[in-house]
């Protein structure tokens, strides 16, 4: 197998490529901190599977699988750019929140540990994701099952699906209280570029009021009641 590992934790990521590196089955092992790094290295390596973190100083998750998982401009995503099959993305974070879980599975992410697994575990995990199978650990399940379920089930989920990734966080973090200011310094974006995703978002639900936006974020499941 052919593995790149996205980590901005270098303690984390350096002893992962040292222990993964030394598996029989392992042939290449590639590591980087960043989704800007992780998508440079795609052009240059065929790779069977991809260990992501979804914090990343450049990137959200998220954001790095749906890149990862479309391939290179002008690349038919069911195969790898350098001709081998399509790749395979394994999630390792330490988040292990429903919307954490349900926007990277979402995204397409082939499976999801928790960094709370044993090394032996995110092996195996590698292992069935390069199988084409889906491994989620024991500790991430419930909470996929239940983002899953809040999907079909909820009236806002068509709403909210027509959100960018930006807007659903401002949205999830205005309605668990967060001031404009708040959500600007947990973003890393301006208050000014907040109060517009609040405006925006106002504008495609109809309303100007901020319990209506926290009542359609607990339908859609992005918080809980």
């Amino acid at each position: 197998m052919r593995l790149l590992i996205v980590d901005d934790q270098n303690v984390v990521r350096q002893a992962l490529a040292r222990v993964l590196a030394a598996a029989e089955d392992v042939e290449l092992v590639v590591e980087v901190e960043s989704a800007r790094e992780a998508l440079a290295a795609r052009e240059r390596h065929r790779f069977d599977v991809v260990v992501v973190e979804l914090q990343l100083p450049d990137r959200t998750g998220p954001e790095l699988i749906r890149r990862l998982k479309a391939g290179p401009e002008g690349v038919d995503p069911g195969g790898d750019p350098l001709g081998g099959a399509a790749l395979r993305v394994l999630v390792l974070s330490g988040c292990r929140d429903e919307f954490s879980v349900g926007e990277a599975m979402r995204a397409g992410a082939d499976g999801y540990l928790s960094k709370r697994a044993h090394l032996a575990d995110l092996l195996e995990a590698i292992r069935t994701v390069a199988r084409g199978r889906t491994a989620v650990s024991s500790d991430v399940s419930a909470a996929m099952v239940r983002a899953l379920h809040r999907r079909e089930s909820q009236s806002g989920g068509d709403v909210v699906a027509a959100l960018s990734e930006r807007e659903r966080q401002v949205l999830r973090l205005l309605a668990l209280g967060s001031s404009a200011k708040e959500v600007a310094a947990q973003l890393a974006i301006s208050v000014k570029t907040v109060e517009t995703h609040r405006a925006r978002l106002c504008a495609k639900v109809a309303t100007h009021s901020v319990a209506d936006l926290t009542r359609l974020a607990v339908r859609a499941g992005l918080v809980e009641a």
